[in-house]
């Protein structure tokens, strides 16, 4: 629900998980540590604020105050999708599934200059709204402002990844690498900042795709500015031959429309590529992880970087699930993402969580990573269910609920 000047009011639940001093948890003991569950629990809520949380019964509450009882329900934190494509939510039910990740691309490659219709950015926006979805990382293009005035209509915070796409880029001066048109929004967000939650920052799409060059430039702008640079890292077997081996599917599908005539594979593999380039660091988010070593796992765990893992998409496109219970083990700050409307088939970041159940992990997990850990993944503060937060909440899937 978004955030707005309301008359007090209560709000009731059978349960709430406040989260209340929750740190990020890296590591599996950190990660399964028990959550305080408040039965019968009650908030009074005033001009879009959390006054105070208890027990129904044990708290006074102001004469008149309607209670707005939500029943049989488990109310957590508001989510923080750490990882979407909301630009690309007009090409739902448009790519092609199941059979790998260039086969996809190759479907969506001639969509993805279609123009992105209003309307289905809001919806897009207030589904995201809907499922108590809080925050979202949003990597986007020329519809970066679009989507900016349509989470802000949403009451949604959003990170916006500014993503720069190829190796020809429209280099500004020797010094600084990256697209005119995201400077300027990068430069604007920071002057918005402090009138609605919305951050703007450089990034690349992959090392496959965008120039090593302006990847460094990006990640050591965000390391300057306290920003967060984030890159999809990791995804598919061809990322993996295209990187090590210079040859493959998706090498002959991006020769020559975006791999330049003098290009040539660095003769290493995702993750020991980004650590050579230096953008691995605790400012950074990688995004799906799906085809590491254990060395690669350490790597990425040493580094302080954060991983955002985004199973249902993963699945969809066939290229092979992230180990989560490896990446937990390696102490890699881990949060999850949707990714978008392309390759999954709503933009519910709890789906996640549930698809991760199968997985073995644990339910106190997997509420970590959907609020807690995905704000220090974008380098937000905690957004608790406590006195003096912001009135923003989730109800726990069934699914979650039933685990617990």
């Amino acid at each position: 629900m978004p955030t707005q000047a309301m008359p007090p009011r209560t709000i009731r639940a059978r349960r709430m998980i406040c989260m209340a001093g929750e740190k990020p948890a890296r590591g599996i003991a950190a990660l399964n540590q028990p959550l305080p569950v408040l039965e019968n629990g009650i908030m009074l809520l005033a001009e879009g604020r959390i006054v105070e949380v208890g027990q129904a019964g044990s708290m006074r509450l102001p004469a008149g105050c309607p209670v707005h009882d939500l029943g049989d329900v488990t109310l957590i934190p508001g989510l923080v999708n750490a990882h979407c494509h909301v630009q690309l939510s007009h090409l739902a039910g448009k790519t092609l599934w199941g059979q790998g990740f260039v086969p996809w691309l190759r479907s969506l490659i001639p969509q993805v200059r279609q123009p992105l219709p209003p309307e289905v950015l809001a919806q897009a926006m207030q589904a995201l709204q809907a499922c108590g979805t809080v925050h979202v990382g949003d990597y986007t293009g020329l519809g970066i402002q679009a989507v900016r005035e349509a989470a802000y209509a949403a009451g949604i915070g959003i990170t916006a990844f500014c993503e720069w796409f190829g190796f020809a880029a429209p280099f500004i001066d020797e010094q600084r690498p990256w697209p005119p048109l995201c400077r300027a929004y990068c430069t604007q967000a920071q002057a918005l900042r402090r009138q609605e939650q919305w951050r703007a920052w450089p990034c690349g799409h992959a090392l496959y795709s965008t120039d090593g060059a302006v990847l460094q430039d990006a990640h050591a702008y965000c390391a300057a500015h306290g920003g967060v640079f984030a890159l999809h890292l990791a995804e598919f077997v061809e990322e993996e031959q295209a990187l090590a081996q210079g040859d493959g599917a998706l090498v002959e599908l991006y020769t020559p429309a975006v791999l330049p005539p003098a290009w040539r594979a660095p003769a290493l593999r995702p993750v020991p590529y980004a650590a050579a380039l230096g953008l691995l660091s605790a400012r950074t988010l990688a995004v799906h992880g799906v085809h590491c070593t254990a060395a690669d796992r350490a790597t990425v765990a040493a580094s302080g970087a954060a991983l955002c893992l985004c199973p249902r998409s993963n699945a969809a496109l066939a290229v092979g699930q992230a180990p989560v219970q490896a990446w937990a083990a390696s102490g890699t700050l881990l949060c999850l993402g949707t990714d978008g409307l392309t390759s999954n088939s709503d933009l519910d970041v709890q789906n996640e969580a549930v698809a991760l159940l199968g997985q073995g992990m644990a339910p106190k997990a997997l509420l970590r990573m959907l609020t807690v850990n995905g704000a220090a993944a974008l380098h937000l503060p905690a957004m608790p269910l406590a006195a003096g937060a912001q009135a923003r909440w989730a109800v726990l899937a069934p699914e979650l609920e039933a685990a617990l």
